[in-house]
């Protein structure tokens, strides 16, 4: 099984300031000190990653969310990726990390509850995230949507990649 190698990394940060700064531009909020990104390659904790690209964690206190972790299954996705060879990471990675802020975006402004995201929730943010990424249109990004709007089903609508009931591992791309 293939991890971002010290290359990648350097393409997982770059895709995430890009997500970020199309976040911030389309909401005028800043979410930097907000989330952490972490992969498997990272020894982040695996539980619930299996057929998703992405899971939201969040980190609590007091029973308040006070910080999210995107968790990135770098497995899945240079799998995904050397099948698809049309699309490049960098695009790929952008468009993962937009969905995963725009969750947190919701989240952080009461539009959605972390503990109760359900495939209506997946639908609006995968909506937002198309919008946003229209109007700040990283290269390659026409790519990306023609290839996900080919699959059957998406991976944004498989049932498994959604949520998984009774965790906090719910938000998931």
């Amino acid at each position: 099984m293939a991890h971002f190698n010290p290359f990648h990394k350097s393409v997982l940060r770059a895709g995430s300031d890009i997500a970020d700064s199309i976040l911030m531009r389309n909401t005028r909020t800043d979410f930097k000190n907000r989330y952490d990104v972490s992969t498997l390659a990272d020894g982040s904790d695996n539980k619930g990653l299996y057929d998703s690209f992405a899971r939201l964690m969040s980190c609590e206190v007091n029973g308040r969310i006070i910080h999210y972790r995107i968790c990135l299954n770098d497995e899945d996705i240079m799998e995904f990726l050397r099948h698809n060879s049309e699309i490049d990471m960098l695009t790929f990675i952008v468009f993962v990390m937009t969905h995963e802020l725009v969750h947190i975006h919701r989240f952080s402004m009461g539009e959605a509850d972390f503990d109760k995201v359900d495939q209506d929730e997946e639908i609006i943010v995968d909506n937002l995230t198309r919008l946003f990424l229209a109007k700040y249109p990283p290269a390659g990004r026409e790519r990306v949507f023609r290839l996900l709007d080919k699959l059957t089903p998406p991976p944004l609508y498989n049932h498994r990649t959604i949520f998984e009931t009774g965790g906090r591992f719910n938000a998931y791309l």
